[in-house]
């Protein structure tokens, strides 16, 4: 269901085997597009993504790295949200 604030639900995360990706509204500075990631061990990250194409993201914690098998999942979702972004 969509939220009350966003009648398209195009503001709720995308998911896939317990993975989820969202995209912010508001991008942070310094990136051309940013977001946030959950996790299949229930961690989540803040990624972006810069002028120059380079992905970056942001551990909860020191070390951290997502479960290898989550990150094709995180790679298929983020690359459908783009091309839904035309981006």
């Amino acid at each position: 269901p969509a939220s009350a604030g966003d009648p398209h639900g195009e503001d709720q995360p995308k998911s896939a085997g317990g993975v989820t990706v969202k995209v912010d509204t508001i991008t942070r500075p310094g990136a051309m597009v940013s977001g946030s990631a959950g996790f299949s061990d229930g961690q989540s990250v803040q990624w972006h993504i810069d002028q120059f194409g380079r992905m970056g993201m942001v551990p909860p914690s020191p070390g951290y790295r997502p479960p290898a098998e989550d990150i094709p999942k995180f790679q298929m979702l983020l690359d459908q949200e783009l091309s839904r972004m035309g981006m």
